[in-house]
């Protein structure tokens, strides 16, 4: 690996000021494009590292006195790039070029909800672009979304899909700053926005979105933690208030995304729209405001676990921002698709045992015929069935079902 200082060497142009440092780079070829992991000691001499690969899409930079490996990366052509501000050695052994195994575990969800309410909401938000306008046709705002909602009963799939995010004076920025209107890439502004609008909403669902890496993935962040070490945002006060945001629970706790993450990369590599979806198990959404956000999410997620406006599902997403806004659009349409067919499986109406939406006199026989020992139910119906929830069907139920049916 040999090294230079600046202005000798500049194969690329680096988004951070490196003036008067060393910069070391090399590049490594596989036979195949392959997603990779770049470890290295944290008490290493360098201070930043980048990865790039031969589209000219990079990872990083990686502050090495604080993390020791890189998120994945997808190359043929991997250059690892460091800068120092002192003449350091290094060489082949300071790092560890790893396959990611991307072993595509189904998210679970714990216990079957019952639902009770109409059409519930599906939360989803945005940062960057693409992210903003790629979820824009599901605000409720006309000041945002003049040609009008189309998230009323969206696909009459029996959800409300709404959106929520900030503007940029440029639409289709690249530094965007902090943005201006409803969720703003501030911390306080973030907190100030979000717990309003989950609390009229009652999400049944929350997808929190965000630019990533410049390129084309999709990645499904798997960890959010209620961490102190944040990077500075746009406006003081500069990290969140209160540090850490949780107080229910120690620092650096770890909330994880309840997302069906294998289902949603399965369904993105259906659609052949030339992404790469997959899934950040072990790393963490960046420690900037898209982590806070996503954090925001399954927090909510997190303590909205009872009662009859349950949040069954969250998690958050980053895109690439290399991604155009229409195959971006599509791309979201597929993964709301993914969280419907989850929700489908997780819920159920007290009394309408046989699954038709409608409670009548073909759900009390199937109650008595089960507590006759004639029928027997799935799993489902043994929970639609269970009118008064306390896990007994019996002659209450048959009761309750009669008072239902005789209401309407």
């Amino acid at each position: 690996m040999s090294y230079c200082l600046l202005g000798q060497v500049a194969p690329f142009e680096l988004p951070y000021d490196i003036d008067n440092k060393y910069i070391w780079q090399k590049t490594y070829s596989f036979d195949a494009e392959r997603r990779v992991i770049v470890k290295f000691d944290s008490n290493n001499c360098f201070d930043k590292l980048f990865l790039i690969n031969s589209k000219g899409e990079f990872s990083g930079p990686y502050d090495t006195k604080i993390i020791n490996e890189t998120n994945p990366f997808k190359a043929k052509q991997l250059t690892i790039q460091v800068s120092s501000i002192s003449d350091c050695k290094v060489g082949d052994s300071s790092f560890i070029i790893e396959d990611y195994q991307d072993n595509i575990k189904q998210s679970s969800i714990s216990e079957i909800y019952s639902k009770k309410r109409e059409n519930p909401v599906i939360l989803i938000t945005g940062y960057w672009p693409p992210t903003n306008e790629m979820i824009r046709d599901f605000s409720q705002n006309l000041d945002l979304n003049s040609s009008g909602w189309i998230g009323d009963n969206w696909e009459n799939r029996g959800y409300d899909i709404i959106s929520f995010f900030p503007e940029f004076d440029d639409p289709d920025c690249t530094s965007c700053g902090q943005g201006y209107g409803d969720l703003e890439v501030d911390y306080q502004d973030t907190s100030e926005d979000f717990w309003p609008i989950v609390n009229d909403l009652n999400p049944i669902a929350i997808i929190t979105f965000s630019r990533g890496y410049i390129d084309y993935s999709w990645e499904l962040e798997y960890n959010y933690y209620n961490r102190l070490n944040w990077f500075n945002d746009f406006t003081a006060p500069f990290l969140p208030t209160p540090n850490p945001p949780d107080d229910s629970v120690e620092n650096y706790f770890v909330r994880h995304s309840s997302l069906p993450m294998g289902n949603i990369i399965q369904d993105i590599d259906a659609e052949n729209i030339g992404l790469d979806p997959y899934i950040d198990w072990d790393g963490n959404p960046g420690q900037y405001v898209s982590e806070f956000m996503g954090y925001h999410g399954v927090w909510y997620h997190g303590i909205n676990q009872l009662g009859q406006d349950k949040c069954i599902t969250a998690g958050h997403v980053h895109v690439g921002g290399l991604i155009d806004i229409e195959t971006a659009k599509r791309a979201t349409e597929t993964t709301l698709r993914s969280v419907i067919s989850l929700l489908d499986e997780s819920i159920y109406m007290l009394g309408d045992v046989n699954q038709d939406t409608i409670i009548d006199i073909l759900d009390l026989v199937m109650i008595v015929n089960y507590i006759l020992g004639i029928q027997d139910f799935e799993t489902i119906q043994s929970y639609a069935a269970d009118i008064n929830e306390d896990a007994i069907i019996n002659i209450q139920d048959i009761i309750a079902i009669i008072n239902i049916i005789l209401e309407d």
